[in-house]
Formats: C-alpha cells, structure tokens, sequence
C-alpha cells in the first residue's frame, strides 16, 4: 500500500471521529426520542413517565464525581498554565478622578461636615485618622463611600461605637511624596492638626 493511501486513509478516520463529536449526540437523542414515543404508544403515557426518571437517576448515579485534585486546583484560583488574571492585582493609579467643579463641591462638603462634626485629626507620613461625633455616621459613611470611589488608591476603613465615628485614610508608599496634599481637603488646614513620625 502506498503512501497516498495511508494519508489518505488516517484523514477520513480523523474526519470521522471529529464528526462523530458532533452527530453521536443527535443519533442517541434521535433514538431515545423513538424508544421514548414506541414505549408512549405500547404500554401508555404511566409506564413512560415511570421509565423517564428512573433511567435519568440511573445515569445520574453512576456519573462520576470530579477527582479531589480537580477540585483542590478550582479551588487555589490557578489555571495551571502559568499565572492567571485572578491573581494579579491591579494597582489603581495615584490620581483622582474628580474633575475641577466636582472637587470644588466635594471640599464645600467636606468641610461643612468637619465644621459640624469633627472631633480630631491626626496624621502620620501616609495615614490620615479622623474622628467625627457619633451622629455624623451616615454622612462620613456616605463621604468615604464617594471619596473610595473618585480616589480608589487610598485605602479607607471606617469604625464606629457610642463615642464616635473613626475614619482611617492609608495612602499608598508610592503617593509618599503628594500625601500631604491628598490629606489636605479631607482634614482642613483650619484644624489643629497632630503630626506624627
């Protein structure tokens, strides 16, 4: 047998089992489909909807569960191909995303709600913690929801209890250099501030 005819030969076999992907499903389908109308027309609709279920649960129990180690790779995140999107951590940029008049306003917001309600200021090289009385909480609640927004690099956590509201502002190491002027609008000059080391 000559070469051609090998070549040949492995190609309609590799057309076949490639098709045989997609027309098996539709063959079994077409014959089950048939079975299922013979069964409806000899022995009636109960004996079908008894034979359904009891063969769909048959194969249900014998399908067989994902192997641990399948589950234990789902589960670390990974793809296994080297490192995945989940993985990486996008670093927002060190900038806000207000524009002028919108930052106009949120200072004008700021500082009426610092001219009500706070209490203390202190800063260090990249945290800013502030206290606010105890019935500010659902504006400063509102105003770090809206600053995470427009200044996602900072990191905000907001505590609360009987005797206030406490906010803690962390800049990142990389806005080092600008922290005072990002600190600026959100504990105004005004306020006697504590500077730490």
């Amino acid at each position: 047998m000559n070469t051609g005819m090998k070549l040949t030969g492995a190609a309609v076999a590799a057309c076949a089992a490639c098709c045989a992907v997609s027309v098996v499903p539709l063959v079994l389908a077409s014959v089950g489909t048939i079975l299922v109308g013979t069964a409806l027309v000899k022995w009636g609709a109960i004996a079908v909807l008894l034979i359904v279920p009891v063969v769909g649960l048959l194969l249900l129990s014998r399908r067989k569960a994902a192997p641990q180690a399948v589950e234990n790779h789902m589960a670390t995140n990974s793809c296994g191909c080297g490192s995945c999107g989940t993985d990486v951590k996008q670093e927002a940029p060190i900038a806000c995303t207000l524009d002028a008049n919108e930052f106009k306003a949120r200072t004008e917001l700021i500082h009426k709600l610092t001219s009500r309600h706070l209490r203390q200021a202190t800063r260090t090289a990249l945290r800013l913690n502030l206290t606010y009385a105890p019935e500010a909480l659902s504006e400063v609640r509102e105003l770090v929801r809206k600053e995470q927004a427009c200044c996602a690099f900072l990191t905000f956590d907001l505590r609360h209890d009987a005797t206030g509201v406490f906010v803690t502002i962390i800049a990142p190491q990389a806005a080092a250099a600008a922290a005072g002027d990002l600190f600026a609008h959100l504990a105004p000059a005004a306020l006697t501030m504590e500077t730490s080391a």
